[in-house]
């Protein structure tokens, strides 16, 4: 992707513009249209930025579109793209006491500075939902969102341990993400313990981003923090530390898996 600067630079080179004038230049150059895509700016014409003007000199100027192209570019990066439509706080359902408090204390942590979240519980009750519509929000705060499928990004890791050089390239990822969204959080199949492997490998990102308090860390997943806090006291207590007031547990009970809803309600 090219910076401003080289947009400029390429479009200065398109053609000779010594014979003109200042403004016949720069109205030259902002009718050209750009290469940038995912949304049509009627004001710079996709190039990212505008020439004007101003005291009588030429300057150029970040057009406002960029914003959102950055925020497009920030949904790509983060994983969340096939999801961030559907699962928003404007389309989840709070009609029952527990979900308004899980609503009311999401958006209560997006305005938080720092943090983490942390909610398990209960299969099919809405954590994902809950989960990535923080992290959309976020992201539209303009922060760096990157989305952990623990179950596959755990196996990827595991897989890279007689490779330190990719190793380290792949979990610095996800330790030094400015967010990072980690769901279904030691998940395991049919109720198993986490294995040590996975337990050491969780704690090695847990511990690098605990150690810097400028990273924020969203978890869901099916153990609450105090099961975490069984498997292993040192992460555990890293987890319920960061999270203070937001951590969060849906407890287990008929008609809570909202997957399963109108079966159960036939």
């Amino acid at each position: 992707m090219m910076t401003i600067l080289e947009r400029i630079m390429a479009e200065a080179k398109k053609a000779d513009t010594t014979a003109l004038s200042c403004e016949e230049r720069m109205a030259l150059y902002n009718s050209r249209r750009g290469d940038l895509t995912g949304y049509d700016c009627p004001i710079c014409r996709n190039k990212g930025f505008v020439f004007l003007m101003k005291d009588g000199y030429e300057y150029t100027m970040e057009c406002e579109c960029m914003e959102k192209r950055r925020g497009k570019w920030r949904l790509q990066k983060s994983g969340l793209q096939d999801m961030a439509e559907r699962y928003r706080f404007e389309t989840y359902e709070a009609k029952t006491s527990w979900q308004k408090s899980i609503l009311a204390a999401a958006e209560c942590f997006c305005e938080e500075r720092e943090g983490w979240f942390y909610i398990g519980g209960q299969v099919g009750a809405g954590k994902t939902h809950i989960c990535t519509a923080i992290a959309n929000r976020l992201l539209l705060q303009g922060k760096g969102v990157r989305y952990m499928i623990w179950t596959e990004e755990a196996t990827k890791l595991k897989a890279l341990k007689t490779d330190d050089e990719g190793y380290e390239r792949e979990i610095n990822k996800w330790k030094t993400a400015e967010v990072l969204y980690i769901d279904d959080f030691l998940k395991t199949r049919n109720g198993a313990l986490p294995t040590d492997g996975d337990i050491n490998l969780a704690f090695e990102i847990i511990n690098a981003r605990y150690n810097n308090r400028a990273l924020r860390t969203i978890f869901s997943g099916e153990r609450g923090l105090n099961e975490i806090m069984e498997l292993d006291e040192a992460m555990g207590s890293r987890i319920y530390q960061r999270c203070g007031k937001y951590k969060l547990k849906i407890g287990w009970g008929e008609g809570r898996n909202y997957r399963t809803r109108e079966e159960l309600e036939v």
